[in-house]
């Protein structure tokens, strides 16, 4: 595997970085603004949840600027909008600016988690694909960890305004991204479909071993032919069985709980019994936990494959609700049994839906429609991950820990999915899969 080609992945998945950061820097955050703004129980569902409607946003529509512009291009408007919009959060002075501000992060955070998986997939030579990856998943784990962490480092700097500096210092990695994405090439195979075949040979040749090059060139030549996609031609045919796949993928990353446990594990170890600052610095161990877990998968993605991970995660995902409902429903949340429960859900998430999800849904879609297929998808989960997390505040306060058996149901429904549904794709070129799905 060359350097240039890790390299060129590291940057793209700095995209993942801010995203894991913006995310879930809320849930340290949330506690100083919920006294802030006097906010009730809905609103704080909403000042949490509000990001994932620019989220949607900018997913839908990433697709169509990714196509016209080249994902590089796409990535470097991302990365503008991550840096104003994080200064926007940290000077807001009411409310209602705060949420207008994280839905225009949410826009930035929605195109990147589609463009960033997208362009590693066109630059990635097969043998190494679930490798690269997973390097967007750890940028991701690396963001959430960094946020947690910062969180916990900075709540005591700047007194009442300190939710300002937790939030505002996302600016820094925001600038370093933009600067980096000049030095990086345009997908080879949006190179192809733009006519500019002699740019996309010289990518080709930079990213990959040059006894596969002309190999590579001719299959991604002959797979872009076909017209390009229009949204609607997703619905229609052999590709709408893809897009069914995708999708599922999508919703069942969601509601089996990631989201609800990374922006709100302080809140769920308060509700156990946690001090505030204990509760920060748990959510800070569980980031490394994730880390850990998403190295594991960077390990053995490309060996085992992406159907047994998934299996295996949707188990241990499973078991570890379970525990935590009884938990909280038998009323055994004093010392550290909240916590190990948690941390073997994220283990188990961590090793399997977070690396595989977000490998499999670009590597489905043919080179025509994997722009619009892979932002749709993408769409899908954060309409996904807005209902988990709008509806979570209300369900733990209602349902208390029968909420946590709600979640573990869906994993039994994703171990289902997985075990019927899912087709392998470890070591096959993107143009293998293209003919392999569309049978």
């Amino acid at each position: 595997m060359k350097t240039y080609l890790v390299l060129v992945c590291f940057v793209a998945a700095a995209g993942g970085f801010l995203f894991g950061f913006d995310t879930s820097v809320i849930s340290g955050v949330i506690e100083y603004l919920v006294p802030k703004f006097d906010l009730s129980v809905a609103e704080k569902g909403w000042t949490v949840s509000c990001i994932l409607i620019g989220c949607m946003i900018g997913s839908a529509f990433s697709g169509q600027i990714s196509r016209k512009y080249g994902r590089k291009k796409a990535l470097m408007f991302a990365a503008v909008v991550f840096f104003l919009s994080s200064l926007g959060c940290a000077f807001s002075n009411t409310h209602l600016i705060f949420i207008i501000f994280r839905m225009i992060a949410g826009i930035s955070v929605g195109a990147a988690s589609a463009l960033a998986p997208l362009y590693i997939s066109e630059v990635s030579p097969a043998n190494h694909r679930g490798k690269l990856l997973t390097l967007n998943l750890i940028a991701i784990v690396l963001g959430q960890a960094s946020a947690f962490f910062s969180n916990y480092a900075l709540q005591n700097v700047g007194g009442e305004n300190n939710w300002r500096i937790m939030i505002g210092v996302m600016a820094i990695p925001s600038c370093l991204f933009l600067f980096f994405l000049f030095f990086v090439p345009e997908s080879p195979r949006w190179l192809v479909e733009a006519n500019r075949d002699d740019e996309a040979l010289k990518v080709l040749k930079r990213l990959n071993a040059e006894s596969i090059v002309e190999s590579v060139f001719s299959d991604i030549k002959d797979s872009v032919k076909q017209s390009s996609a229009k949204l609607s031609e997703l619905f229609k045919g052999p590709i709408f069985k893809v897009l069914v796949i995708g999708c599922l993928l999508s919703v069942f990353q969601q509601v089996t709980g990631i989201n609800l446990i990374m922006y709100y594990a302080p809140s769920i170890f308060k509700a156990a019994n946690f001090a505030q600052s204990s509760a920060l610095f748990q959510s800070a161990l569980i980031s490394l936990v994730y880390l850990f877990a998403s190295l594991m998968a960077f390990l053995f993605i490309d060996r085992f494959g992406r159907k047994p991970l998934m299996i295996i995660g949707s188990i241990g995902m499973g078991i570890s609700l379970t525990l935590l409902a009884l938990a909280f429903i038998t009323h055994h949340t004093e010392g550290y049994l909240v916590f190990f429960c948690i941390m073997g859900f994220i283990a188990s998430f961590g090793f399997s839906l977070g690396p595989v999800v977000w490998t499999l849904i670009p590597e489905i879609f043919p080179n025509h429609y994997r722009s619009e297929g892979v932002a749709f998808s993408v769409f899908i989960q954060w309409a996904a991950n807005f209902l988990v997390t709008i509806t979570f505040p209300i369900l733990l306060k209602n349902l208390q820990g029968y909420a946590f058996f709600i979640y573990a149901s869906m994993c039994a429904l994703c171990l289902v999915f997985s075990i019927v549904m899912l087709k392998e794709t470890k070591g096959k070129t993107l143009e293998e899969l293209e003919k392999e799905f569309l049978r």
